[in-house]
């Protein structure tokens, strides 16, 4: 083990903007259960930071034996500088952005302004239980590398192709004319149980707030909704979580 320079540490805590992340190509991973999940799938770990505490534990230090990359240890002060969370477990983890590139086939998932990290953390974690092959994340989405999605995806990521993308109309376009069907989850499409897409197809889930953008709207071959408050009445609820939504739809999908 060894100990960090003041500039890496800053670096290391620069990592909890988005800006950064990207500047420097790397994200955090912070607690005990989501490292050993990177490292199980073998994720491109970069470098591990440990409390000394943390390391003398014996599932940390086993953890770490495994993980065939730097050990760093620093104090419980600067380990909370670094992460996102004072619940870390005195372990983090620092992985690689890898740069995935559009499938031109398998099951997708695309992300329309979905904001809430969480949200989205659940979406990945989900599709990557369901068998998708990528998830695909457009403007306004939260960033998939960011430390409460990361946390909320609970290892999920490493199992799916993270595509962000700044266009995300044009990227879907593409996918159309590479042959797969695009449906978008959407209060006036067709009931769920009706719905029986290809493997191969791209399903879009929209903004909590607002729904789908009008311009991804224009390029659905179909629409799907969930039964729920319009067939039963209730007036309380006014739609579903998104992430329980793509629960729903991706068991109907893929979970078939």
């Amino acid at each position: 083990m060894s100990t960090l320079s003041r500039r890496h540490l800053k670096d290391l805590a620069s990592l909890s903007r988005k800006k950064h992340r990207y500047r420097l190509g790397q994200f955090l991973v912070e607690g005990v259960r989501s490292v050993e999940a990177a490292v199980e799938a073998a994720a491109p770990l970069v470098e591990i930071v440990v409390t000394a505490e943390a390391g003398a534990d014996a599932r940390v230090a086993e953890l770490t034996s495994r993980a065939d990359v730097p050990v760093h240890t620093v104090t419980t002060r600067d380990l909370n500088r670094i992460a996102d969370t004072a619940s870390t477990q005195g372990i983090v983890a620092v992985a690689r952005i890898e740069r995935a590139e559009i499938p031109q086939r398998g099951a997708i998932v695309a992300l329309d302004r979905v904001q809430d990290p969480g949200n989205v953390g659940a979406i990945l974690r989900t599709a990557a239980w369901f068998g998708a092959d990528a998830v695909l994340a457009g403007p306004g989405t939260a960033d998939a590398f960011g430390p409460k999605v990361v946390r909320a995806a609970m290892g999920g990521l490493w199992d799916l192709a993270i595509v962000p993308t700044d266009d995300l109309e044009a990227d879907l376009m593409r996918l159309r004319e590479a042959g797969l069907p695009i449906a978008g989850a959407d209060l006036t499409g067709e009931p769920a149980r009706d719905w029986s897409p290809p493997r191969e197809a791209v399903l879009v889930l929209g903004s909590e707030a607002h729904g789908l953008s009008g311009g991804v709207r224009a390029l659905l071959d179909a629409q799907v909704r969930i039964a729920g408050a319009l067939e039963t009445g209730a007036r309380g609820v006014e739609s579903l979580n998104v992430a329980v939504a793509a629960g729903v739809l991706l068991h109907q999908w893929l979970g078939r």
